[in-house]
């Protein structure tokens, strides 16, 4: 057997002895922090954070340093985390760095919903040259995550499937990263492109993962808000 073949095996079996992140979800959860303890129930896994569902939300501080215990059909799964965001009915946590190396993901990077724009700096042609595109317009920023990005705008020659581009993200806050498109789809005169996408400023990934959280948070914490309008209207 080759080294390589060794260390495919090695990661093989690594893969196979994951926990499956998704058994976690719907598990009765105790929540102990430094003053209170409480059960809920796990009712979000996604991207970096966990969402418990408690009535004693308001009871936890932002911030604060809690230990999670979740009953689970995998069995007992304790771990530490801190209070990310809190909002009617749930508490959003931090997973701990650990929980890659424990469970598999459902999938690798959350994308949410998020306004900029984007400009095509460089394109990359077959030979890997890099060569400035002639009156590149710029592109309205759909949605994120840390490794994609979909936009929309006018059609070019350089947007093509399997197309590589340099360009400059502006969502608030801006960072140059480099794509590779994946779908492209014409509606009318606009061309809507989904891209793969490589920050190319390593400093850039805490405010964009910062980003990220904020919006999921503020997604969460809108469907819990239409879901108690809902009970109210209807009770």
């Amino acid at each position: 057997m080759t080294q390589n073949g060794d260390t495919r095996n090695i990661k093989s079996d690594r893969e196979n002895e994951l926990l499956p992140l998704n058994a976690l979800l719907h598990c009765r959860t105790v929540v102990e922090g430094k003053n209170f303890v409480t059960t809920g129930v796990m009712t979000n896994l996604e991207g970096e954070l966990f969402e418990v569902e408690i009535h004693e939300y308001d009871q936890f501080e932002l911030g604060e340093t809690v230990k999670l215990t979740i009953y689970s059909p995998i069995g007992i799964q304790s771990m530490p985390s801190v209070v990310f965001a809190k909002y009617e009915g749930a508490i959003a946590l931090l997973q701990p760095p650990d929980v890659v190396k424990r469970f598999k993901e459902r999938r690798e990077h959350p994308r949410v919903e998020i306004t900029g724009k984007a400009q095509i700096v460089h394109v990359f042609n077959e030979n890997g040259e890099e060569f400035v595109p002639e009156n590149a317009k710029p592109f309205i920023v759909h949605d994120i995550s840390i490794s994609g990005i979909s936009f929309s705008g006018q059609d070019a020659p350089h947007l093509l499937p399997n197309s590589r581009l340099k360009a400059m993200v502006e969502i608030g806050f801006g960072f140059s990263c480099e794509l590779e498109i994946v779908r492209r789809e014409r509606h009318e005169d606009v061309l809507h492109c989904g891209a793969k996408m490589r920050v190319l400023e390593p400093e850039m990934l805490r405010p964009l993962r910062a980003l990220i959280l904020r919006q999921q948070v503020e997604k969460h914490a809108q469907t819990r808000r239409d879901l108690v309008s809902k009970r109210t209207f209807n009770g």
